[in-house]
Order: C-alpha cells, then structure tokens, then sequence
C-alpha cells in the first residue's frame, strides 16, 4: 500500500456524513480528493483508496493508474479491507438525448465533464458524481446504479475475474 494516507481536514468517520454505510464512504472519499484537487475535474490517473481492516479513521490510497479497469486488475490482494472507493474523471452525456445511445459520452454535443467516486463494501455500491458547470454540488446515488465501473468494481470486490 502506498503511504498516502489522508486524514487531514476530513471528517473523524465516514459516519459523520448524513448518509449510512457506503454512501458515506463515497461521500467522505469525494470530500476528501475535492479538497485536494485545485481543479475538481484534472485527475490524471483513476485513484483506488481503501480503508484497511480495524480501522474507521483513515482512508489509504492504495494505487492509481491512468486506466481504472487495469488498476483493478493488477490489485486483486484486498481481503485485508473493509471498504474501498475508486475514483475517476471522464465525460457524460445527457441519457435521454435519441443519440446517446450511439454516441460515445465523450463525443457528444452536450457533454459535460465529471468526477466520480463509487464506493463498495459489504453492504453494496454508492456513487458520488460532480460535474463542470456545479462542481460544488455533488449528486449522491445510493443505489448500485448501472454501468461498467459499478460492475468492475464490484467484480473486483468479490473477486471475480472480467
């Protein structure tokens, strides 16, 4: 594990949020990387941070890669952990527009840039997601939602191959 451990400035627990259970993990990893970045949405690499086991206050990170699905990929040892958040930016495109279904988000007209945030432990998924135009409000989904870093993530937790 690398020795980034942050703990500065955050709140004691995830517990200190509003939210239960894995939606306050997402939300106090978010918190935490919002008040790192100076530009919310340039994260150069997808950051996977965990909570190590016997441990509430201190959320380590343990690697980052410029590819999420690689970094999940090449950190298969975490049964040591209570809970882990992976965090990445990329775009999004409105879901009802007719050609978001054939247009890659990235491509499209009105896309906007995000940073996300999905959390895991043994309760389930959480996702917390900013966006460009209202990077200071953060959308809390605390469903597992769909798509395929949810789905990655949580092959990765059950340790489940691709």
């Amino acid at each position: 594990m690398s020795e980034s451990t942050f703990t500065s400035g955050v709140p004691a627990s995830p517990a200190a949020h509003s939210s239960s259970g894995v939606a306050s993990m997402a939300r106090w990893v978010d918190d935490m990387v919002q008040r790192e970045l100076t530009e919310p949405f340039d994260l150069g690499e997808a950051r996977l941070y965990v909570i190590p086991a016997g441990q509430s206050q201190t959320a380590v990170l343990l690697d980052r890669d410029e590819n999420p699905y690689r970094l999940l990929e090449r950190t298969t040892d975490h049964s040591s952990v209570t809970a882990a958040a992976l965090v990445v930016t990329g775009w999004c495109a409105p879901t009802d527009s007719p050609d978001s279904s054939t247009m890659r988000p990235s491509e499209h007209p009105l896309r906007q840039r995000v940073r996300i945030t999905v959390a895991i432990d043994h309760t389930g998924i959480a996702t917390v997601m900013r966006r460009d135009g209202a990077p200071n409000e953060p959308d809390l989904m605390e469903d597992r939602g769909e798509g395929e870093l949810p789905d990655a993530l949580e092959r990765w937790w059950c340790g489940t191959s691709a």
